[in-house]
């Protein structure tokens, strides 16, 4: 695993997305078994989930890894939905999510995306969450340029640590104007959906000759070529969701792998970086 520094939390580069995982109850036993195999040989030890996830079944899955490793080994990202921040309920959440956790605190508790939810108050009420214990830190996700511009212009709003957005080698707008001024303003970009936007889409990008061939000239697999690009800067943590352990060596194979200026240069032919703003993407 590489690491990255930010505000002086050492975070690897990669880590576990929970979307989706707990909705099958037969899938559990992989899940979990899935997520401690990456702790124990890839340290992955960031792992992301939401209380909209299945209403809080990803959460179990979570609570079920947890309490097999030492939770201050695990970085924990959680996220509060909007319509629950309009109505203020950040300490009703926060807890019902660390009960559905099993532990005390969240490392990165986020505002899952804008809406209507007014940013003084939740920066004011995610304040609070850290000086009652119950989070270490907070931010934002899906958040674009004028959002985080006007969140900075709140009182305490530039303690903001994360912005969470979907960043891939095919969705590539947050390069124009989002992660440079994130990089500028000492937020962290953390990127999901990092293997494309869609399982469809997913499949057709990594079935490509171009993308096939590519990889193995890097000695990667389409899945772990497309981990690197978005890391490649060693700058941005991201996160990807897998319930079979298989997948992930496939995804994790040689991701680190420095990528030649030929490789570079033939991605930007296939999937050329934004010459203008592009808007932001959210799944």
């Amino acid at each position: 695993m590489e690491y990255l520094e930010h505000n002086g939390v050492i975070l690897p580069l990669i880590g576990f997305g929970t979307w989706t995982l707990g909705d099958d109850v037969s899938k559990r036993n992989s899940e979990v078994a899935t997520i401690l195999y990456g702790i124990e040989n890839f340290s992955m030890t960031l792992i992301d989930t939401a209380e909209m996830y299945g209403l809080g079944k990803s959460e179990s899955v979570v609570k079920a890894v947890l309490s097999k490793v030492k939770r201050e080994s695990v970085f924990v990202v959680d996220k509060i939905l909007p319509e629950n921040a309009r109505k203020g309920k950040y300490i009703e959440c926060c807890k019902r999510s660390l009960e559905k956790l099993g532990i005390d605190y969240i490392d990165l508790y986020l505002l899952h995306w804008r809406e209507k939810v007014n940013l003084q108050e939740m920066v004011n009420s995610m304040e609070k969450l850290v000086s009652m214990g119950l989070i270490k830190r907070w931010g934002v996700s899906n958040f674009d340029v004028s959002d985080m511009e006007e969140l900075f212009k709140c009182e305490n709003g530039s303690n903001c640590f994360c912005n969470q957005v979907l960043y891939n080698i095919g969705a590539r707008g947050p390069e124009f104007d989002l992660i440079p001024w994130c990089k500028s303003h000492n937020v962290l970009f953390m990127a999901y959906s990092p293997l494309y936007n869609n399982s469809f889409d997913r499949e057709n990008i990594t079935k490509l000759k171009k993308i096939i061939d590519l990889a193995s000239h890097e000695h990667m697999t389409p899945e772990s070529l497309m981990l690197n690009f978005v890391t490649r800067n060693k700058d941005i943590v991201t996160i990807f969701k897998t319930s079979n352990i298989e997948h992930l060596k496939n995804n994790m194979e040689n991701v680190f792998n420095e990528l030649s200026k030929e490789a570079e240069n033939e991605i930007n032919v296939l999937f050329p970086s934004p010459v203008k703003k592009v808007e932001l993407l959210k799944i």
